[in-house]
């Protein structure tokens, strides 16, 4: 499938890194590790030339120290860390972390080590068919019936609200980079993914969804999806996604997908707050 929106030379890729894996981490001490055994091996296989910016959003163990540990070991993996000043939440996290980047593409990798190398190794692969390769899971071992059932009520909501048909929005998809910063989700709640993926859809991005294995992981303690700050947030996507259905409707003769523009300005945030906050390890 060809892809649809070009990328401005000036924010591609830098330093010769395709592919860049953020790993938000918080409090994954005990994870983490086979999180990073398995990026090194299915980057192996892929054999492109890649980073993995690991985020700290707030820990309070040891996570960063079994990063750090790993990284000297393993120097070639090319791993850096950034500190948040506080806990950001994933979909800020996400955003900011895109302007740290280096990449031509972006993915998403849980620091809970729940994806299996075939899978990552398969999503990565995909590069290049498409300007989003998006996972979706036949199955998914550890989910409860109760959460499979509100994934697949999010899941028919956003196709009605939005008008499209996609499989998964909650997946770990693989985007453009740029096309991460240059149409960034607005929200904070877990369906930032839902609302980049409808934006890119109305500006005429192509995709292509690949089937694939993973694992759930209920974290210890971890709160039920039914409280008000998922509602809240769910809901502020919900009506992100339908006010742009509806924008759709009553402008498609006047509005169309809008021009790539080059935002220099973009690279050069990208640039200067990258040597102003990164951390690299050795």
């Amino acid at each position: 499938m060809p892809k649809n929106l070009p990328i401005p030379p000036a924010c591609d890729s830098r330093d010769g890194i395709e592919v860049t894996l953020f790993v938000p981490c918080l409090n994954e001490e005990e994870r983490i590790l086979g999180t990073l055994e398995t990026i090194r091996a299915a980057l192996s296989e892929i054999g492109a030339p890649y980073e993995v910016l690991v985020v700290d959003d707030g820990c309070t163990d040891g996570t960063i120290r079994v990063v750090t540990t790993f990284a000297r070991e393993h120097p070639t993996m090319n791993i850096r860390i950034h500190r948040n000043s506080r806990n950001f939440g994933l979909a800020r996290s996400f955003v900011d972390a895109a302007f740290l980047a280096r990449g031509r593409y972006y993915r998403l990798v849980c620091g809970d080590n729940v994806e299996p190398c075939e899978t990552m190794s398969n999503i990565l692969r995909e590069r290049g068919t498409a300007d989003m390769i998006l996972p979706y899971y036949p199955s998914l071992p550890g989910k409860s019936y109760f959460r499979r059932l509100i994934s697949k009520l999010w899941t028919l909501l956003v196709d009605k609200i939005g008008g499209y048909k996609i499989r998964y929005y909650n997946g770990c998809g693989l985007y453009l980079r740029y096309h991460v910063m240059r149409w960034a989700p607005y929200n904070y709640g877990f369906g930032f993914q839902a609302d980049l993926i409808t934006t890119l859809l109305e500006e005429g991005a192509s995709v292509k969804e690949v089937p694939v294995q993973g694992l759930h992981f209920d974290r210890p303690g971890r709160k039920s999806p039914l409280h008000f700050r998922n509602f809240l947030s769910t809901g502020h996507t919900l009506f992100r996604i339908g006010t742009k259905r509806l924008r759709r409707i009553l402008y498609s003769a006047a509005v169309h997908p809008r021009e790539n523009v080059s935002r220099c300005s973009n690279l050069k945030m990208n640039t200067e707050y990258s040597e102003r906050c990164n951390e690299s390890v050795y």
